[in-house]
């Protein structure tokens, strides 16, 4: 009877803590949320490297907007154009003519500050952006 009874105990237990995992079920919108708007880059790190503090150096500069509808658009020193873009998780996958162009791994968001990791080819570098 007492390992009945432990059991059902144990399994209460997990009752009571498994619905609040649900939440990780809407974590792909809320990041989709969150990252409408236009974000400009702060600072850059490539791998090895520290933190780069880019708002001095105009040339350096990276910005990004994600639309409502999908769409987004870029500026700055790894060009300037469009596309659309897909929210899976914490991944946004951009594209240009259908084709992948970067992917952007969520690290952190909160409020207008999000630490990013960007993906290209074979390159990547952690970006810390300040949304507008």
């Amino acid at each position: 009877m007492k390992k009945v009874f432990s059991l059902m105990l144990l399994l209460a237990t997990i009752m009571v803590f498994l619905p609040s995992c649900s939440k990780d079920n809407d974590e792909p919108e809320d990041i989709k949320t969150q990252m409408i708007g236009t974000w400009d880059a702060t600072s850059v790190k490539f791998s090895d490297s520290d933190w780069v503090d880019i708002t001095n150096y105009p040339s350096m500069s990276l910005s990004i907007t994600f639309n409502k509808d999908g769409s987004y658009s870029g500026r700055g020193a790894l060009g300037n154009g469009s596309g659309t873009y897909t929210v899976s998780g914490r991944t946004i996958k951009t594209y240009v003519g259908g084709e992948l162009y970067g992917t952007y791994y969520v690290n952190s968001i909160s409020g207008n500050k999000a630490e990013l990791k960007l993906t290209m080819g074979s390159t990547s570098m952690d970006i810390r952006a300040t949304k507008r």
